[in-house]
């Protein structure tokens, strides 16, 4: 090759050499300084549409979680407030038991029936005050095609809860439609005993109610569970597509930060080398 002055092809080539390991250099300092593997769209185009849609996914689980979380405390209200509602009607079924057999005065039928349409008031009021959020739970009025929930990141990913919050109200469950009712039943001992029926198919209708609540209960704690794991497998997933290695980002740092020095020393060099056609002249 002859000596040239105007183009230092062997400088060019250095150059280019030198630029690119600085470019290298500085991703791998951005790499470290982010954390992140990918911090543009030049990086990894597809690994960050992938990454974008596992953040979605992420996100979407860990509301849905927080859904989830919400379902079983209003559950769980609705529960204790029917569990108050079974103990009244208990109560007063144990007053009909007791009302059933003869040998009780007219005052101490007053006396029962007056504790059992206090419970019955009780029971009526518990009914119509129990809500969550301002939204009744017990009166009939709210939830009538069932409660919605979104149990998951995706539009398909929810279930809707019926049957559980109907009235429950003496007159709806089938214990006593008002206080007349209830004076009526303890009048005598055979409309105490009748009466006892009339107990019994409100004990069942509560704790039935009671008992898919819990079955609800349940599966939402299973819905619960397996977000958990969702978000921890999705997590993971996207930290290997997104994070980057600050061991092997330190190692290529090092690497380009020697070929930058070693690139920029024979820089000098080949600027250099055109001076050698001096001593021909």
């Amino acid at each position: 090759m002859g000596i040239v002055v105007n183009t230092n092809v062997p400088a060019l080539k250095v150059q280019r050499n030198l630029s690119a390991a600085t470019d290298a250099l500085n991703n791998a300092v951005e790499r470290m300084t982010t954390g992140l593997k990918i911090n543009k769209a030049a990086d990894d185009s597809a690994g960050l549409y992938v990454a974008s849609g596992l953040d979605k996914q992420i996100r979407g689980s860990e509301i849905a979680e927080g859904n989830v979380e919400t379902g079983i405390n209003l559950l769980q209200i609705a529960e204790g407030d029917l569990t108050l509602i079974q103990d009244h009607i208990s109560r007063i079924r144990d007053l009909a038991t007791q009302a059933a057999s003869d040998y009780y005065t007219t005052d101490a039928r007053t006396a029962m029936a007056s504790e059992a349409n206090a419970r019955l008031a009780e029971i009526n009021r518990l009914a119509a005050a129990s809500n969550f959020n301002g939204l009744k739970l017990l009166d009939g009025t709210t939830f009538q095609s069932g409660l919605r929930l979104q149990i998951g990141a995706n539009a398909s990913d929810s279930i809707t809860i019926t049957g559980l919050f109907g009235a429950a109200d003496g007159a709806t469950i089938g214990l006593a439609a008002d206080a007349a009712a209830i004076t009526t039943a303890f009048s005598s001992a055979a409309n105490a005993a009748t009466f006892l029926g009339n107990c019994d198919t409100a004990l069942n209708t509560i704790t039935s109610r009671r008992s898919s609540i819990g079955a609800v209960q349940n599966r939402l704690n299973s819905a619960y569970d397996s977000l958990l794991v969702q978000v921890e497998n999705v997590t993971a997933a996207k930290s290997t597509i997104m994070d980057a290695d600050i061991a092997k980002e330190s190692s290529d740092y090092t690497q380009k930060q020697i070929l930058q020095q070693a690139s920029a020393s024979l820089l000098v060099q080949a600027n250099q080398a055109p001076s050698i056609a001096l001593n021909l002249i």
